[in-house]
């Protein structure tokens, strides 16, 4: 191996214990029963290979040498179990402590990896940025009996479940989708026959279609709202929600 080689080779590490998993997959052992007579001859060449280079050696390599040196010797001496244990006596592992740290330097460079994967990702991505909406908000007050958000939210929810579980046809017939504005003036016909005191049922404008028709349906019945063209009634909780037209609105040229 000549001299860029290796120094290129060791470059690639970022500490020491880097280096010993390294060596723990060439030697393609179980990290669990590290060999330790040999791996420590490995390590040990390693850093003699570097000061033949005269390459700086960090402490920490260094420290981690003399770690192996003295898990190694204590592997090399007898075993006496301890005298006031009885029955079967299991010395603790000198290589214990040592696995732990190398299996959470491992999971710390895994998701390091995974990370790094993540960003590479991220960079091929290019987003819109986010802009002022505020202009086109509108308050709209309820009047005391009207529903709350939650609720509408619920009543939409609820109707979506239903078109999820519904059996579905054997075969349909392909059609353009109808658009919101489409879908107001639709609702607006049907409200406009309506005197001031009937109504329709929410669920009854939201069954029957498929789910982009349920949210187009939605979407429609919010913006009358906004435009102050229907409004939601509730006699009570848990009651069903009705439309009705509001007060004053006449039909769909009043809400363009």
């Amino acid at each position: 191996m000549s001299n860029n080689e290796l120094k290129l080779e060791l470059d690639a590490f970022q500490g020491p214990f880097d280096l010993l998993l390294h060596l723990i997959k060439q030697m393609k052992v179980d990290i669990n029963d590290i060999p330790m007579s040999e791996i420590t001859s490995q390590y040990l060449a390693y850093l003699h290979s570097m000061k033949e280079f005269q390459l700086d050696i960090a402490g920490d390599y260094l420290v981690m040498a003399a770690t192996l040196l003295e898990i190694k010797s204590r592997l090399l001496l007898p075993i006496e179990p301890e005298p006031d244990l009885e029955g079967d006596y299991e010395p603790e592992d000198p290589r214990q402590v040592l696995v732990q740290q190398l299996l959470l330097y491992q999971q710390f460079q895994d998701v390091a990896t995974a990370l790094e994967i993540k960003q590479v990702e991220r960079a091929e991505l290019y987003t819109r940025p986010s802009e002022d909406l505020s202009g086109m908000q509108t308050f709209v007050p309820l009047d005391e009996g009207d529903i709350t958000l939650d609720q509408l939210t619920a009543a939409m929810a609820l109707a979506l479940q239903k078109e999820l579980e519904r059996v579905p046809k054997q075969k349909e017939i392909n059609h353009d989708p109808l658009t919101v504005s489409e879908k107001m003036d639709e609702i607006l016909s049907i409200i406009n026959t309506l005197d001031e005191h009937n109504s329709i049922e929410f669920s009854d404008l939201l069954n029957g279609g498929n789910r982009h028709e349920v949210i187009t349906t939605f979407m429609a019945m919010l913006e009358l709202v906004r435009k102050q063209a229907i409004i939601f009634k509730q006699t009570m909780a848990l009651a069903p929600i009705n439309i009705l037209k509001a007060e004053g609105a006449n039909g769909l040229n009043e809400v363009n």
